[in-house]
C-alpha cells in the first residue's frame, strides 16, 4: 500500500513543478516519489543503454516488466496541447515496445496540476484520450492509462481494455488503489486484447538509388527486393528519384519502385524522410528494411513517422572500428572520435530495430558482440547474399592482356590495400622476364572524380613509371562492370579490412580468378564452410615475422598470371560449391521465417 508520507512526497514534488512539467531536479523528484510508490526504479538508476529510456520500470520474476511513462502538466498547458501530447505519448509507446522487443506491459500515467483560475477540462476528455492512447489492433499504444489530478490531494481515473473495448474501471478512491490497479494489471494482463500481427507480405526497402552507382549497399538492396518478389511477396523500393529505365527494370522483376514528393530546398536524400507516394491507395508495409548508418536512419524515420505497426530490419554493412582502424596509417592521426560516433549510431539503429542482420559471418559476429549488455537482447541473424547470374567466364576465351582488376572505393587508398597491391605489382614487374609480352596492368574501377588526382599521385609515387595502370570512374552500369570482369585475368581484393567483400563474391559468381584478403567476411565464410580449397586465393594483408604481405600478394598474383587456366578451373569449382550453400532464395526464406518468429 502507498503510505501517506509517500503520497505527500509525490504531491509536494508535483506542486513544485512549473506549468509545463519539465523542470530538472523537481521533475526527477516526482519520478523518484512515484517509483517508490509503485515499487519500481527510474531508468537513470538502472543505467540502461539506448536513446530513449523508460521513466519507471517495474521488474517481476517470470513476468514481462511494466514500463511506466510518467507525465505531469499544468491544467492550462495540457488543455491547450492535448493533441500534441497524445501524439508524443504514442511515439514514445512505439519506442518502448521496440526497446524491450515487445515483451512489456506499458502504462501511461498523466497527472494534472489543478488550478482554480483555469476553467475545468470537460469530463468527456478522459475517455476520448484514453481511447486514443490505449493499444489498438496494430499493437501501437498503452496497455493501461492512469489519469491523476493533483489539488490539495490526489484523485485518479484508470482505463484499460476489456473485451475489446476501452473501459474505465471503477475510479480508484485512493492513491493506494490506483497503484494496486497498475500492479494488478502487470500480474493479470487482459488476454482479450489483440496481440496477433498482420501476416508478413509487404516489404518497403529504403535506398538512395536503384542501380549500383554508390557501391554494394544498392546491389544488396536491389537483389533482395527481386528475391522477395520472386518468393511471392510485395516488394517496394523507396528511392529519392525514379528514372524511366529504373522503373522498367524494376517492373520486369515484379518490384515496385517509388519516390517521395519533391520539396524545394530538400536534398534528394532528405526526401527519404517524407511519406512515399504508393501506386496502390492504402498500401502500407509490414516490414521496412534499412541499410547501415547511411540509410538506416531513413528507414527508422519511415517506421516511426508513418508506419509504426511495421517491423524494421536493420542490415549491417560495416564495422566502424575495424574499418576506421584500417584507414589509419602508421604514425598518422587518430580517428577515435569519428569511429566512436559511427559505432554508436550503428548500435542505436540496431537496438531500436526488430531484427538485425549482418552481411556475412564477420559483421554478424561484430554486431552481436556490440549489442551485448543490459536490456532486452536483440534478435540477430546472418544474412549471406546469393551468387548472381552475371556471366560464365569459363565459356569465353581467356583474355590476352594481363589486367589485374580492383573494384571498390579507390579514395580509401590505405584501407582498401591499393598501396599493397601496387607494391606487389611493382615487385612482379621488377622480375618480369624481358622477353615476355603483356606485362601486368593495374585497372582500378571506382575512382571518384574529385579523388582521381590524389589516387594518381599516390600510384605515381609507388610505381615511378615502372608499372602501367588505368583509373576508371564509378559506374552504375552492370554491363560495364561485366566487361571489366570478363577482360580481367584476376580480381584482387587486398583490403586491410572488409566487412564482407561483395566485389570478390561477384568475381566468384562470374568465374573470374580472385584473390581475397584474409581480413574479410568472404574469407571467413569460405573458411568456415571449408571451401578455401585453394589456399592461394585467400591471402593475409598483414606482415608476419617471416614474410612480408607484399611478397605473398606478389606471389599469388604471379601464380594466376603464370597458370591462368588452372586458376579459372579452380574458381569455377569454387562457384559451384558456394552455390550449393547460399542463394538469394534461401536467405530470403530465412529472413521471412525469422521475422515471423519474432514476438
Amino acid at each position: 500500500m502507498a503510505s501517506k508520507s509517500g503520497e505527500d512526497q509525490l504531491l509536494l514534488a508535483i506542486h513544485r513543478l512549473g506549468e509545463s512539467g519539465r523542470t530538472g531536479s523537481h521533475y526527477r523528484a516526482v519520478e523518484q516519489a512515484f517509483a517508490k510508490l509503485v515499487g519500481g526504479e527510474r531508468s537513470e538508476d538502472l543505467r540502461m543503454p539506448g536513446q530513449r529510456q523508460p521513466d519507471i520500470l517495474i521488474s517481476r520474476a517470470d513476468l514481462p516488466p511494466t514500463v511506466i511513462e510518467l507525465k505531469v502538466f499544468g491544467q492550462g498547458f495540457f488543455k491547450n496541447n492535448i493533441g500534441n501530447r497524445a501524439s508524443e505519448l504514442l511515439a514514445t509507446a512505439v519506442e518502448m515496445r521496440r526497446l524491450f522487443r515487445g515483451e512489456i506491459l506499458l502504462t501511461a500515467v498523466l497527472i494534472l496540476k489543478l488550478t482554480p483560475a483555469t476553467s475545468p477540462i470537460h469530463e468527456s476528455t478522459w475517455p476520448r484520450l484514453a481511447d486514443r492512447l490505449l493499444r489498438a489492433d496494430d499493437g501501437v499504444g498503452y496497455d493501461s492509462v492512469l489519469f491523476g489530478f493533483a489539488d490539495s490531494q490526489l484523485s485518479w481515473r484508470y482505463f484499460a481494455p476489456r473485451g475489446g473495448r476501452q473501459e474505465m474501471k471503477e475510479s480508484p478512491r485512493t492513491t493506494s488503489e490506483a497503484i494496486a490497479m497498475i500492479r494488478q494489471e502487470a500480474v493479470s494482463p487482459d488476454t482479450s486484447r489483440p496481440t496477433a500481427r498482420r501476416p508478413i507480405r509487404r516489404f518497403l526497402l529504403v535506398s538512395d538509388e536503384w542501380r549500383s552507382g554508390r557501391g554494394g549497399i544498392s546491389t544488396i538492396n536491389r537483389h533482395l527486393a527481386i528475391a522477395l518478389a520472386a518468393a511471392g511477396h510485395e516488394a517496394t523500393v523507396l528511392v529519392p528519384r525514379v528514372t524511366e529505365e529504373d522503373a522498367r527494370v524494376a517492373s520486369a522483376a515484379n518490384v515496385s519502385i517509388v519516390a517521395p514528393p519533391r520539396i524545394p530546398g530538400l536534398s534528394e536524400k532528405e526526401t527519404l524522410l517524407l511519406r512515399p507516394i504508393f501506386g496502390e491507395k492504402g498500401w502500407e508495409p509490414d516490414v521496412i528494411i534499412g541499410h547501415g548508418r547511411a540509410l538506416g536512419p531513413y528507414a527508422a524515420a519511415q517506421q516511426r513517422q508513418f508506419f509504426p505497426g511495421a517491423r524494421r530490419v536493420h542490415l549491417v554493412h560495416t564495422d566502424a572500428e575495424s574499418l576506421e582502424a584500417a584507414k589509419e596509417e602508421h604514425g598518422g592521426t587518430s580517428t577515435m572520435t569519428i569511429t566512436e560516433s559511427r559505432r554508436n549510431l550503428e548500435i542505436d539503429l540496431a537496438r531500436s530495430a526488430d531484427l538485425v542482420a549482418g552481411i556475412g559471418p564477420l559483421l554478424t559476429e561484430t554486431i552481436r558482440d556490440d549489442l551485448l549488455g543490459p536490456g532486452a537482447p536483440a534478435t540477430v541473424m546472418e544474412f549471406m547474399p546469393g551468387l548472381r547470374d552475371l556471366f560464365d567466364a569459363s565459356t569465353t576465351r581467356a583474355p590476352v592482356k594481363n589486367r589485374v582488376l580492383f573494384i571498390g572505393r579507390a579514395d580509401d587508398f590505405h584501407s582498401k590495400g591499393i598501396d599493397l597491391a601496387a607494391e606487389a605489382l611493382l615487385k612482379i614487374m621488377d622480375e618480369w622476364p624481358r622477353g615476355r609480352s603483356h606485362p601486368p596492368v593495374l585497372v582500378i574501377r571506382g575512382v571518384p572524380d574529385d579523388a582521381a588526382d590524389d589516387v594518381k599521385r599516390k600510384l605515381d609515387s609507388i610505381f615511378d613509371g615502372r608499372v602501367s595502370y588505368t583509373l576508371r570512374p564509378y559506374t552504375d552500369s552492370e554491363t560495364v562492370l561485366t566487361h571489366d570482369l570478363a577482360q580481367a585475368k584476376v580480381l584482387i581484393m587486398p583490403s586491410r579490412h572488409e566487412g564482407f567483400g561483395l566485389a570478390a563474391f561477384e568475381a566468384i559468381s562470374a568465374g573470374v580468378p580472385v584473390l581475397i584478403s584474409a581480413e574479410s567476411g568472404v574469407a571467413q565464410f569460405l573458411s568456415e564452410s571449408h571451401l578455401d580449397t585453394s589456399p592461394r586465393s585467400v591471402i593475409s594483408t598483414r606482415d608476419s615475422p617471416t614474410r612480408l604481405a607484399v611478397d605473398r600478394w606478389a606471389d599469388a598474383i604471379q601464380a594466376v598470371l603464370d597458370d591462368f587456366d588452372s586458376a579459372r578451373s579452380e574458381v569455377t569449382s569454387l562457384r559451384t560449391s558456394v552455390g550449393r550453400l547460399v542463394s538469394w532464395n534461401s536467405v530470403t526464406e530465412r529472413l521471412v521465417a525469422t521475422l515471423q518468429g519474432l514476438p
